[in-house]
């Protein structure tokens, strides 16, 4: 018997909440015409909005425990089936009335019936389904460190910046692998990486056919990270690998789930300076992503950031952006999913061969950052 109520629990807690959703209705219809003296339709149409919200509420929060954050996105949901089913009713009882001829009480509860399942099994299998995969964490790591390197075209510098990240490794007697994504590359980059693989040990070369973009070429290569930690890093080492340390110890110190590399903090220090024509493009861009993305964050394109294994699994998982605005992107997402972040000041040499085109790619990356808006707006970045 008990088994059976808590199969049945759910029908039960959608029908208590249909329940109080015709009260609210009869109820806020009764004050609207009597109080506020309003005419009976208009009256009537608030009354059911006001029950379709308390019916919404109550059934996400209540009825299916549905976690997700997406009000707007449900909401629609919701009130499609709500629809559908007054279409339903209206339809049910022309056909009992009209065709069968039953006696239009009767006809009216069948027609209830009729709707009452098809709400219940809609919000159910549909509105308030979760979809959201939970990242699979291993018990154990692979290894400690996850180093993923996207790489368009960089014949002359990937061999140099390999041994300097494999010597750090070597130093430091840290258990890593390294990933590098080359991203469509038509010169040696890959035929350099398959060399380094010969005395560099756990190097991986993941090769696109086509050039996507940056973002996709992380993406990449965070999905295939074994690490308990997560590191992506540019090709020609502006960030020092030895930055990580850094990165690693103010994640742990603050218990948070990212800490991103920062050129703009009092204590960063900028050995080789970008043009002032590049600097004021990324300032303003900063500028523009506080406003109307996430505040808070002096730089958020600093390509040398460290994640958790999970974090960065979750949040890449969401990723859209496939150049260079991602960052930005990756950092609205975590907020979203509530990652806190750590700002940490690193050493940054300006490489004199940065493919970055100042005016092109800041264009580029405004459309990301109104794209990455409407994103927010329109839900996409929860997978429920």
């Amino acid at each position: 018997m008990e088994s059976l109520i808590k199969k049945f629990l759910p029908f039960i807690k959608y029908c208590i909440v249909g329940a109080t959703g015709t009260f609210v209705d009869l109820a806020a219809l009764y004050i609207f015409v009597e109080y506020f003296k309003l005419p009976v339709l208009l009256g009537a149409t608030f009354s059911f909005f006001l029950a379709v919200v308390n019916n919404f509420l109550l059934n996400k929060l209540w009825t299916f425990k549905n976690k997700s954050l997406n009000y707007r996105k449900l909401f629609i949901k919701f009130l499609v089936v709500s629809l559908v089913g007054l279409g339903l009713t209206l339809t049910s009882m022309v056909f009992f009335v009209n065709i069968l001829g039953l006696w239009y009480m009767l006809a009216k509860i069948l027609s209830s019936g009729i709707v009452l399942t098809w709400n219940f099994l809609g919000n159910k299998l549909w509105t308030f389904k979760s979809n959201k995969k939970e990242p699979t964490i291993p018990e154990k790591f692979r290894f400690e460190l996850s180093i993923v390197i996207p790489a368009y075209n960089e014949e002359n510098r990937i061999k140099a910046t390999l041994l300097m990240i494999n010597d750090h490794i070597e130093r430091n007697r840290l258990s890593a692998e390294i990933i590098v994504v080359s991203d469509g590359s038509k010169d040696s980059t890959n035929e350099l990486v398959e060399v380094c693989k010969k005395t560099i040990k756990n190097l991986y070369l993941f090769s696109c056919k086509f050039n996507n973009g940056k973002g996709h070429a992380i993406k990449q290569g965070i999905q295939m990270s074994r690490g308990e930690y997560i590191l992506f890093t540019d090709a020609d080492n502006s960030t020092p690998i030895e930055e990580y340390g850094k990165l690693l110890h103010a994640l742990k110190q603050n218990d948070v789930s990212l800490a991103i590399g920062s050129r703009y903090l009092p204590d960063s220090d900028v050995k080789i300076k970008q043009s002032k024509w590049r600097i004021l493009v990324g300032r303003m861009g900063n500028f523009l992503i506080s406003i109307f993305l996430i505040d808070g964050i002096k730089d958020t394109q600093c390509g040398f950031k460290l994640f958790t294994h999970q974090a960065a699994k979750e949040i890449f998982s969401m990723q859209k952006v496939k150049r260079f605005g991602f960052d930005m992107e990756v950092l609205v997402v975590a907020n979203l999913l509530g990652y806190k972040v750590v700002e940490v000041p690193v050493s940054w040499f300006n490489s004199s061969e940065s493919r970055v085109r100042p005016i092109k790619d800041a264009f580029i990356t405004l459309k990301d950052l109104f794209y990455i808006k409407l994103n927010l707006w329109c839900g996409r970045y929860s997978s429920d």
